[in-house]
């Protein structure tokens, strides 16, 4: 399979930089130094792509990294102010898949089209191909994915729940504190996927492309499902304010029977299991099943996560940062994201890699979930439109699902006529 290679088109990049000297190189005629803002895997795989394929190509560029912060919102206030300005020391960008609507609505990225875009978009599953498109063209090259799974003990539960009002049943018949269900519930972007998992599981959506709510009963009972596990007595005591990894500690000491999280808890809990008996056990009846759904019969349809390669407009030379981004996204670098990342795939047949399965047992549920996945709201005004739900539903336990989701109507017709509330 010819996928993102870096060998194929060089003559013609030769021809191009040999046209457009000043883009190809510098003054001594070297090598181009492609600048990726965007963060550096902890197991040094994106730095390990960066060097090979700059090695390939055979002195057309050099691929340089740079970090930016832990916080993704402070990223992207980062690079929207860079690109804005018109900054041409960024040639690629490793953006949240949240980040396209708004990014090429502002103009700042390069479409995709033609040998290009089949390239980039060859063999990549439906939900994370979405992730790089905004009416109906490339703006990205999809670079990693995920969607969380229910993770629950098989040693308290005979069999998982296929809905939320059916875990929520199962958990109530549990001890308090055994039988918690672990979910992220403080005011932040994780708090807003739980959410868009909910609705779109019912079956309804959040806002149209034009950032106008289509919020109607499936969001109401989205609104009431996080409402009944917040006051159920089998949600942890600090769910307004926890996020992925406390949820997951608490998963991992046994507090709980039931865990939404994304995929590297599994690798992550294999690991502390080695030098935690509690953990140890609770590893070994770790037990995984698609996201409940929300209507019985109805499979559940979750937020996709994960990251693209961008290319602003505005560098060096964007054409040959397409190239490397290509590169750098290659079957031999998904099944090594996956494998030493814990960063599922973006490709169908990366699934199928041995050295793959063996890490990620759940290989095909994953899949599974990706095929049927969605984005979070698709729209330009993402930023705005992620605060309005937090502010109007949290905290969890005091929501009122009808007035909530009322006063979320409100604020979000309030934006898209372009005031603020």
């Amino acid at each position: 399979m010819r996928r993102r290679g870096i060998g194929v088109g060089a003559a013609s990049l030769a021809a191009t930089c040999a046209i457009v000297a000043a883009g190809c190189g510098g003054s001594s005629g070297g090598p181009v130094t492609l600048n990726l803002l965007g963060p550096l895997d902890p197991g040094g795989t994106n730095t390990k792509a960066a060097k090979e394929c700059s090695d390939q190509s055979k002195g057309q560029f050099v691929i340089k990294q740079a970090p930016v912060a832990n916080s993704a919102d402070a990223s992207r206030e980062l690079i929207v102010r860079r690109l804005a300005a018109g900054d041409k020391n960024i040639d690629i960008i490793n953006m949240d898949t949240i980040w396209t609507p708004e990014f090429a609505e502002a103009g700042w990225l390069r479409q995709l089209t033609g040998s290009e875009e089949a390239d980039a978009l060859q063999d990549v599953l439906d939900g994370p191909k979405a992730s790089v498109q905004w009416k109906n063209k490339t703006y990205a090259i999809p670079l990693n994915t995920n969607v969380q799974l229910l993770w629950y003990r098989k040693d308290l539960v005979p069999k998982p729940p296929e809905t939320w009002d059916e875990m929520i049943a199962m958990a109530k018949k549990l001890p308090a504190g055994e039988g918690n269900i672990l979910e992220q519930g403080q005011k932040y972007e994780g708090y807003v996927v739980w959410f868009n998992n909910l609705v779109a599981s019912a079956g309804g959506t959040i806002v149209n492309a034009e950032g106008r709510p289509t919020l109607g009963p499936p969001a109401v009972k989205a609104a009431q499902i996080i409402k009944d596990v917040a006051t159920s007595g089998r949600s942890d005591p600090s769910l307004s304010t926890a996020q992925e990894d406390p949820s997951r500690l608490a998963f991992e000491q046994g507090h709980g029977a039931f865990l939404l999280n994304w995929p590297y808890v599994y690798a992550a809990a294999r690991t502390d299991a080695e030098s935690s008996p509690v953990t140890k056990k609770v590893f070994e009846n770790m037990g995984y099943a698609r996201w409940p759904g929300v209507n019985p019969g109805q499979p559940s349809k979750v937020s996709i996560g994960g990251a693209n390669l961008g290319i602003p407009k505005t560098g060096k030379n964007p054409a040959l940062a397409t190239k490397a981004a290509l590169c750098m996204t290659s079957a031999k670098w998904q099944a090594q994201e996956a494998i030493n990342e814990g960063l599922p795939p973006v490709t169908n047949a990366t699934y199928d890699d041995p050295a793959v399965r063996k890490v990620y047992p759940f290989a095909d549920l994953l899949r599974e979930q990706l095929k049927d996945s969605v984005v979070r709201p698709a729209t330009p005004s993402y930023s705005d439109v992620t605060l309005a739900i937090q502010s109007s539903l949290h905290p969890p336990a005091g929501i009122n699902p009808q007035k909530s989701i009322d006063t979320l109507r409100d604020r979000l017709n309030i934006l898209a006529d372009g005031g603020m509330y």
